[in-house]
């Protein structure tokens, strides 16, 4: 018999056996079948952190403690980075080692869906870049998940929160709805959070697991293209704020002045902060021009450095303002019960209160900027620098100035008394009112 049909025979006298005769066959034992291991079940996330050039860190939380793993890569996930350590719930994965300007696949262990990202750009580099400013959403009503969902399809690369998120951050329920209502946009874009003084209601303890940098301080510095972006602690429990009382230490405010020396001047500088320098509710309350000692610390900052652009958040609305020679934003309208801003008061430029967002592009020695309602309607429009130098890259002025045609030219006397640039000199931009600001303060 040839050995083809030997074997024919031999798996014929397999299958009319069956496996409990087989099992009884002298020296016959087939190989156990091992159990399948089980993947945790995600809780919250994922989400994206600390966008610094090469590199980007996940983050999620599981039911069960395990290690947590990530597949990344370009076009496909086919990399996996494995955290260290021993199995934990709350899980943080490093991406190192990236392309820069390039977008990437991932995938959680545990997660049914890959998402990607756009790995950030290097240092100084030119750009364009598109940069999303929101807050304001400690509230469960929907409105929240409106902004987010707006906020999304603007496609940014990176997210700035001006703080308050969540009305009680010890309560573990509303951050897993906080973080549903975000999903569509923080499974994709970087986030950059500052503390208010909700985060500081359970101690900081809540923000520090979700948003803060393991063995850093809140505040803290990164360069993200051609901008340089400072984030400061208004509520430095350090400094004996309270979460009805901003404050900043002296260590901190030292730390910003020393920060900013190293900065060269022809970088982008803007400034996160929830307590900002400034702010004109209509009903007047304490500290209603905001924290005296985040204004005095960028007060003098902006000595060592010219700052382009505060962004707050203290109030539920939206406001833009020039005071000091200081350029501020409020914006605090993601999702939380509004309030009415004060337009009339010096040195608004515009103001509105609406469900709101703010997106900046910047590209090389320009940047401007427009504030959307959850309807994709331009409430606002700004520009924050801008230079003789055209942007290098193709169709970005026109973008810009279309999305921004809802802008009143100046007067042209105005235009005729502005000094003429040198070709190359970053200027700062206009503070000319909108059209939105003129009639916000008719109302």
């Amino acid at each position: 018999m040839s050995l083809r049909a030997c074997g024919r025979a031999v798996l014929l006298l397999l299958l009319a056996l069956g496996c409990d005769k087989l099992r009884s066959i002298p020296g016959f034992e087939p190989a156990p079948v091992l159990p399948q291991p089980r993947s945790p079940q995600i809780a919250m996330g994922p989400w994206l952190l600390d966008p610094l050039p090469g590199q980007i860190t996940v983050v999620w939380t599981t039911l069960e403690p395990s290690l947590g793993r990530v597949w990344y890569g370009t076009p496909e996930a086919d990399h996996l980075a494995t955290e260290d350590g021993q199995p934990v719930t709350d899980h943080r994965v490093v991406l190192k080692s990236l392309q820069t300007e390039t977008q990437y696949r991932y995938r959680v262990e545990g997660g049914q869906e890959t998402a990607w990202f756009n790995s950030p750009p290097k240092a100084g580099s030119e750009g364009p870049i598109q940069v999303l400013i929101y807050g304001g959403n400690p509230a469960s009503s929907g409105d929240h998940a409106l902004v987010a969902r707006a906020a999304a399809a603007e496609r940014p690369q990176i997210a700035l929160h001006t703080g308050d998120m969540v009305a009680f951050p010890g309560e573990e329920s509303l951050w897993k709805i906080w973080f549903q209502e975000e999903r569509d946009l923080l499974a994709h874009v970087p986030l950059v959070a500052t503390v208010s003084g909700q985060e500081i209601g359970d101690g900081g303890a809540a923000f520090g697991r979700f948003f803060q940098h393991r063995g850093r301080p809140p505040y803290w510095s990164f360069d993200y293209g051609p901008v340089h972006i400072v984030t400061l602690d208004s509520y430095e429990t350090a400094a004996g704020a309270t979460p009805d009382r901003p404050g900043m230490s002296e260590v901190q405010q030292a730390w910003f002045e020393e920060d900013v020396r190293s900065v060269p001047k022809d970088r982008h500088l803007w400034v996160l902060v929830h307590h900002g320098p400034f702010a004109h509710p209509a009903e007047a309350r304490r500290e209603r021009e905001g924290a005296e000692s985040v204004r005095e610390s960028i007060l003098r900052a902006h000595l060592l450095h010219p700052i382009e652009a505060v962004f707050g958040g203290q109030e539920s609305f939206y406001e833009r303002g020039e005071i000091a020679g200081i350029r501020y934003f409020v914006i605090g309208g993601g999702g939380a019960p509004l309030t009415e801003p004060d337009a009339s008061a010096e040195g608004v430029k515009a103001a509105a209160r609406a469900l709101s967002y703010a997106i900046v592009q910047v590209c090389g020695c320009h940047a401007a900027g427009r504030v959307k309602d959850i309807l994709g309607r331009v409430i606002d429009a700004f520009t924050l620098s801008e230079c003789d130098t055209p942007c290098s890259v193709p169709g970005w002025a026109a973008s810009v100035a279309a999305a921004s045609a809802v802008s009143a030219a100046p007067p042209a006397e105005e235009r005729s008394r502005r000094p003429k640039r040198r070709k190359g000199k970053r200027k700062r931009g206009s503070s000319d009112d909108t059209v939105s600001a003129r009639e916000s303060r008719n109302r």
